[in-house]
């Protein structure tokens, strides 16, 4: 299966999981999760899908990105033809509108509607547009009126999925029953992006319990991020690995095989060394991060080995921005 289907594969079992995505900056131009269904969807009028979401969004685009101030109109096939408007600002983000949130028990459709706010999600090292005051419609005649807050959730790691305890208040409203509810709610659980949120009102106990459980996963997710940084660091080593050695192997200027094999040698050893040593060791920074160093042991390493030697180094410096390029697009 070829790299793009596996990663499509793995998008639509996390939407399975997840319900639906958080609101980032909108950008129509991945394949993997966007289609242009109908007219211009680059720089003109045109209808996308959202392969994540099953949702149809229609509207002017720009660059494939949408653009601040104009109205776009998004619908899906549980909403039988009902389409809601969506704002967005310069940074790509929903400024107001209603957001469809997930789907809950028989088909019904939960949305959002109302102004939304900004957030830095401490666990996805990401900026959020997140609803802050407007109506979210169960669809089943229950609405909640008032005012709503995020609260980013670590999940099972930082920086794999978007998850957070959303908390409200304001009005619970019956619209069957006629009648109204007013006091402080908040989720019954960490929602998964974009997904349901069933509200139940807030205890003492309860919020006190997210609260230490948001600064225990502050603590934990440094040891995740940290994790994340080796494992991207890796993979660039071993795709500036396998270049670097193969270009001082076919040079008469490298030494050959032997010259290769002991320059990767190195490299993994120095890189090893570096990232494993305690913070303001000799030789380590705390503010460089691994890629940083990556890079810093193979200019040492490689152009250190050749010097007076200018052909083979601008060999060994394209060999080096060559696996970086390689180790991105496999990133994607």
């Amino acid at each position: 299966m070829r790299a793009s289907s596996s990663r499509r594969a793995m998008a639509l079992a996390t939407l399975v999981a997840a319900l639906a995505p958080a609101v980032h900056a909108l950008d129509i131009s991945n394949a993997d999760f966007y289609r242009c269904v109908q007219g211009d969807c680059r720089n003109g009028q045109g209808t996308v899908h959202d392969m994540y979401q099953n949702q149809m969004l229609e509207g002017v685009w720009q660059n494939s990105k949408t653009i601040p101030g104009q109205r776009y109109l998004v619908s899906h096939p549980l909403t039988k033809g009902k389409k809601y408007e969506q704002f967005y600002g310069a940074d790509g983000l929903m400024d107001r509108g209603s957001q469809i949130r997930g789907f809950g028990a028989m088909n019904i459709v939960p949305v959002f509607t109302g102004s939304f706010g900004r957030l830095d999600h401490a666990f996805m090292r990401a900026r959020l547009a997140v609803p802050y005051e407007g109506v979210y419609a169960l669809g089943n005649g229950i609405e909640f009126r008032g005012r709503f807050d995020y609260m980013p959730a670590k999940g099972m790691e930082a920086g794999r999925i978007t998850m957070g305890h959303i908390i409200f208040y304001g009005d619970k409203v019956d619209l069957e029953d006629n009648s109204k509810e007013t006091g402080l709610f908040v989720s019954n659980s960490a929602v998964v992006g974009g997904g349901v949120v069933m509200f139940m009102p807030a205890r003492p106990d309860y919020m006190a319990l997210l609260q230490q459980q948001y600064h225990r996963d502050l603590q934990i997710a440094v040891g995740d991020f940290k994790q994340q940084e080796s494992e991207k660091a890796w993979r660039t080593a071993f795709a500036i690995l396998g270049q670097v050695a193969l270009t001082m192997a076919g040079s008469s200027g490298g030494g050959g095989g032997s010259s290769g094999n002991r320059f990767a040698m190195d490299l993994v050893s120095g890189l090893m060394k570096s990232a494993t040593a305690p913070e303001g060791s000799a030789g380590t920074s705390a503010n460089t991060d691994p890629s940083t160093r990556l890079i810093q042991l193979v200019t040492g390493a490689a152009l250190g080995k050749v010097t007076g030697d200018s052909g083979l180094s601008n060999s060994l410096a394209q060999a080096v921005a060559t696996g970086i390029e390689k180790s991105n697009a496999a990133g994607k």
